[in-house]
């Protein structure tokens, strides 16, 4: 089975070094054999191993609330050819763990995979099926290339139609997927959510631990992995959830990909 993992950089939201990053954490913590496809309207900068594809056109799909809904573009008929399964990770977040066992209960279960999206912490007190379903939380998605082809055809036929369905394009995908699942409880956290301590708790407990389980830690919203990973991070977060400093684990796990990075650089020249 040919696996391949998917991430997108469009525009000028975030620089080839978060791909490149992202590309280090997939081969650390993969034992088989993977593609790593970026779909990108700014190839520049990639490592070597990093395929680019061109990011499928959703232009179609930018004028209701201020974006495009540039995650549909990795459903576009043809995209992925030869790929069995692809799991598609955002730009923002840090892998911790193998990722043998998530891949292992993917293929095990028909459909498309995605995270669900977390509740505010007060609804972690009751069990995770009294909490609301808030739908699909697209960081992570995986899915059989060619099951789910509707996604960007249908919406791209007819826009006005998915904006009626969902107001961004992760939750349209979890609402008109075909046979879709969440990904287990615990697999992921976030990493303003589950791990910033809120105000004033974040004052007497200011060092952020990683999680002891998640194999990902997602970065949605603020900050960003690189603004706790700089050697001079001062504040950052949210006014209710604030941190200060670097997080010395996502600062371990962003130089291990800034060095790995260019060591692939190194032995391109060298091999030229």
């Amino acid at each position: 089975m040919t696996l391949a993992f998917i991430c997108l950089k469009w525009g000028e939201a975030y620089p080839a070094e978060d791909v490149n990053v992202l590309y280090q954490g997939v081969r650390d913590h993969v034992s088989e054999p993977f593609r790593f496809i970026c779909l990108t309207d700014r190839p520049d900068g990639l490592r070597p191993e990093v395929e680019v594809a061109d990011l499928p056109a959703t232009g179609a799909l930018n004028l209701r609330w201020g974006g495009c809904w540039p995650k549909l573009g990795m459903f576009t008929p043809g995209l992925l050819e030869g790929v069995d399964l692809a799991v598609f990770l955002d730009l923002d977040v840090v892998i911790l763990r193998s990722f043998d066992p998530i891949l292992a209960h993917i293929r095990s279960i028909p459909g498309l995979h995605v995270l669900r999206e977390w509740n505010p912490n007060v609804w972690e007190l009751l069990p995770l099926s009294l909490r609301p379903d808030r739908g699909a939380q697209s960081s992570m998605v995986a899915w059989r290339p060619g099951e789910q082809d509707h996604l960007y055809i249908e919406a791209m036929a007819n826009p006005e139609a998915a904006y009626a369905i969902a107001k961004n394009d992760q939750r349209y995908i979890g609402i008109q997927a075909r046979n879709c699942h969440y990904l287990p409880q615990g697999f992921a956290v976030s990493f303003r959510r589950h791990l910033v301590p809120h105000y004033p708790l974040n004052l007497l407990f200011r060092r952020i631990r990683p999680p002891r389980k998640a194999a990902l830690v997602v970065f949605h919203g603020v900050p960003k992995p690189i603004d706790v990973a700089r050697d001079d991070s001062k504040a950052w977060g949210t006014k209710m959830r604030p941190g200060f400093g670097s997080v010395d684990w996502v600062r371990d796990y962003w130089k291990r990909g800034l060095d790995g990075t260019r060591a692939a650089f190194a032995a391109r020249d060298k091999a030229r």
